[in-house]
């Protein structure tokens, strides 16, 4: 009955999702570009998939459970970046690997492009990859517990399943409306940005995208150079804040909302967050200027802050080359990959409040030495931490090391260089993007072997959905499939 339930429901996603390709499709034939057929043939595709799931598939009277909201929010991912790269494929825009690697990079909001040259692609192909950022950085999933039919208390596990973060926190009493609230938010900034990047020089198309890109952390640009070709500091520091300003939890927006002023400036991760970026730009400033890599200190301020805010936020954005930069500076922007921005926001990696929190651990585990009877809680801000959440924040953060060195072997075994390999697993996995060396911000991965593509897609799901999530979708099939023959037995 569940299963039913599972692919009914993705029916209507694929439903839904079919109509989002319609704003490409408009701009193709607007503009007359050579992908509109490719749109045209994907929205049938993707809408009689959709219908057919409906029809043949009947959802059930029972509420979703933790495990099978996992299992749906695995599958969608899954649906659609196959089903999202078929624009990609129809237009002759890359391979079969290659469309999804593009899409599942594009909705995961890592970044990581195959293409060699992006200014040559048709309007609607640029404009699906910075669309696919915004959707997937607010997720997909809470856009569909916002507006697809009724869920029932099993629209508090997708939630739950798919809001990054150690928790999952609701706003108000209904979990449906949460998940407006929040994309209300959202789409309001994204607006904000889209006028700022005009009054800076843009033009609507390329504001647009950007803006996009930019509040999903994704990073897919227009222009082949990023950032950096637009050469305009002004266009840069309205990325670095806006770039900031998404790494946020968008919880604190919706305080701000509510003039609950304390709320906001008072949260722990939120200035914990706050410090890194100044300590980390300050140190790479000095590195930057001291080094002779730029003559001036107001140009090493500008590149160092520019690179911190893309790399915390798993932005990937590149004002500069930082594989040209010194090997301090490269250290501490591999650095901010790992950590990730804030809990609840549209960024990737390990997030700040379990880095804020094993720092707390730390710290307790030090008093403990100097006072063996002493109990001492960990505490965020007047919340103690359950020990239940601080074994899963340990077991979170050994599975995200162990995955990243498993990724890189495995891509490295494959014949890419060390470096390439390992900082490509960090970039994936962390939903960032570029790397270094030959994956450094100037580079593709279309470079790499079919293998090493394949493995840094299971990267980039497993970062997005927070590991336990994707893996969980991954074994239960075989579980249950065990289980089954077990009993045949």
């Amino acid at each position: 009955m569940i299963v039913n339930t599972n692919l009914n429901i993705c029916g209507k996603f694929l439903l839904a999702f079919s109509a989002l390709m319609a704003l490409p499709l408009a701009i193709s034939l607007t503009y007359r570009q050579p992908d509109t057929i490719a749109f045209m043939a994907s929205i049938l595709i993707t809408a009689l998939s959709g219908l057919c799931l409906t029809m043949v598939f009947k959802a059930g009277n029972g509420e979703l459970r933790i495990r099978d909201g996992f299992i749906l929010v695995g599958l969608i991912w899954v649906v659609a970046g196959i089903f999202g790269a078929l624009p990609f494929y129809f237009s002759g825009s890359a391979s079969i690997v290659d469309s999804v690697f593009e899409t599942v990079s594009g909705f995961t909001t890592t970044g990581a492009t195959i293409f060699a040259s992006i200014e040559d692609k048709p309007m609607g192909i640029l404009l699906w990859r910075s669309l696919s950022h915004w959707l997937g950085g607010m997720g997909i999933i809470v856009l569909s517990v916002a507006f697809l039919p009724r869920l029932g208390a099993g629209a508090m596990q997708l939630f739950r399943a798919e809001v990054p973060g150690p928790t999952a926190e609701r706003l108000i009493p209904r979990i449906k409306e949460t998940a407006k609230v929040l994309w209300i938010i959202y789409a309001a900034i994204t607006v904000v940005l889209i006028i700022a990047l005009m009054l800076a020089g843009m033009n609507l198309f390329e504001a647009v995208n950007h803006a996009f890109a930019t509040m999903g952390t994704g990073g897919f640009s227009t222009r082949n150079l990023s950032i950096a070709s637009f050469t305009s500091p002004l266009i840069e520091w309205i990325f670095t804040i806006f770039m900031l300003a998404a790494g946020i939890n968008f919880t604190l927006y919706y305080y701000l909302a509510n003039r609950r002023w304390s709320l906001f400036y008072k949260d722990q991760e939120l200035r914990f967050y706050l410090a890194i970026v100044a300590v980390a730009g300050a140190v790479i400033t000095a590195n930057l200027f001291l080094s002779g890599t730029y003559a001036s200190l107001w140009e090493s301020i500008r590149y160092s802050y520019f690179q911190v805010s893309s790399l915390i936020t798993t932005t990937g954005y590149s004002s500069a080359d930082f594989n040209l930069w010194p090997p301090l500076s490269q250290g501490i922007l591999m650095v901010m990959e790992f950590i990730g921005g804030s809990a609840g926001s549209t960024a990737g990696g390990i997030k700040v409040i379990r880095v804020l929190i094993v720092f707390k651990i730390i710290r307790r585990e030090f008093y403990r030495l100097l006072h063996p009877k002493i109990v001492r809680p960990v505490r965020v801000g007047n919340k103690v931490i359950p020990q239940e959440m601080l074994s899963n924040i340990a077991g979170f953060i050994l599975l995200y090391i162990l995955l990243f060195v498993v990724a890189g072997l495995v891509v490295s075994a494959m014949g890419v260089d060390i470096v390439s390999a390992f900082s490509g697993a960090a970039a994936t996995l962390g939903n960032i993007g570029p790397g270094l060396n030959k994956l450094g911000p100037l580079s593709n991965y279309g470079i790499l072997p079919v293998g090493a593509k394949v493995v840094y897609i299971f990267c980039m799901l497993l970062g997005r959905l927070e590991l336990f999530t994707f893996i969980i979708f991954l074994i239960y099939p075989l579980t249950s499939l065990s289980r089954v023959m077990q009993r045949k037995r």
